[in-house]
């Protein structure tokens, strides 16, 4: 099983904007769009022009780029797996050309030599390298549970990534074999610290922009509550993503929000509820910028940013992605983005 890792339940819902491509949630005749109500009905503004944040520059050390260099030397060494190494595998059972309950998984982690698995398993895929489909032929315990014992199977395992305990000698060599535009360590060195900074800054632009929302949320005055249509439409989106995330780890819902973030049933619903309800309100924040801003996303600026999207996916035309996008919903989120823009044009930035 993949490690979970825990977190807020809030962080997820910012992912979960991705989901409203889909138009998940809400039926569509309960469905409720931004430009099918007043947004000012809703919300009174405060300032939202010239807002003041603090936020620590965007830095990468060295120790940052040498823990990234000794990552990447660490993965998928040339001579294969090697006891002790961790390899990420999925993996399917089968017996008489069957597979059978619990022998198929995904994104498995295995530290080879810890006898995790049956015997003959791990030391199946000693030597094997990354992107190497291994199949095992192995016999299960005689005092294995009732059903398989002493069962001949067959496992068909994919190699997905190796993690060494021996990293990999870093030298010029190294780096051509990478394929990435370097042809010494220390243009590689360079490479590394560049890349780091780019996630830094779009961290930093990330952190800024959240703490403008947070802020306008916190300052502006909700007069009416959401419509119900419009909040039924959220908490179906962050269901739905939350469910996903869940069958990324091989879990339900249920175990992934006890095991991450310590809810039982009835607490995470609630909380499902009252996130959807605060994106709401978010949302219609926004439009009423945008109406007063005099902003807008024009039909143009929709078909292109469909456009762009086929041309990075495996869509074959507008009309194809058309089927599976709720257009409306993501000109909604366009907008947002664009009135992000203009909050952060005009936000007044110290640093930390």
């Amino acid at each position: 099983m993949r490690e979970v890792k825990k977190g807020k339940i809030a962080v997820v819902l910012a992912a979960a904007v991705v989901m409203l491509l889909a138009g998940c949630g809400a039926d569509d005749s309960e469905k409720v769009y931004l430009d099918e109500i007043r947004a000012e009905d809703y919300v009174k503004l405060s300032e939202y022009k010239g807002l003041s944040v603090e936020q620590a520059p965007p830095e990468v050390t060295e120790e940052q780029r040498d823990a990234y260099i000794n990552y990447q030397l660490s993965l998928n060494p040339k001579d294969g797996a090697k006891e002790g190494d961790t390899v990420n595998i999925d993996y399917v059972g089968t017996m008489d050309g069957v597979a059978f309950e619990g022998g198929t998984a995904s994104g498995q982690n295995l530290t080879l030599g810890s006898h995790r698995f049956i015997e003959g398993f791990e030391e199946g895929l000693i030597g094997a390298k990354a992107g190497d489909v291994v199949e095992l032929n192995l016999t299960f315990p005689e005092d294995y549970h009732e059903g398989m014992a002493g069962k001949d199977v067959v496992f068909t395992v994919t190699v997905n990534t190796i993690m060494s305990t021996t990293l990999q000698e870093l030298n010029d060599e190294y780096v051509k074999g990478l394929d990435i535009g370097c042809s010494t360590v220390e243009e590689y060195r360079q490479y590394v610290n560049d890349f780091l900074m780019e996630g830094a800054e779009a961290a930093y632009e990330d952190e800024i922009e959240n703490s403008l929302v947070s802020m306008l949320m916190e300052s502006c005055e909700f007069t009416k509550e959401p419509p119900q249509g419009m909040v039924d439409g959220y908490e179906g989106i962050l269901r739905e993503n939350l469910t996903a995330e869940a069958a990324n780890y091989g879990m339900s819902l249920e175990q992934l929000m006890s095991l991450a973030y310590g809810m039982d049933a009835e607490s995470y619903a609630k909380e499902i509820r009252n996130q959807a309800v605060r994106y709401a309100k978010q949302s219609i924040m926004m439009q009423a910028i945008a109406d007063k801003e005099g902003l807008d996303v024009s039909e143009e600026e929709l078909e292109a940013e469909m456009e762009e999207i086929v041309a990075n996916t495996a869509y074959g035309s507008v009309d194809e992605l058309k089927k599976d996008v709720d257009g409306r919903r993501y000109k909604e989120s366009m907008m947002a983005q664009k009135v992000m823009g203009m909050l952060r044009e005009n936000a007044v930035v110290n640093a930390g």
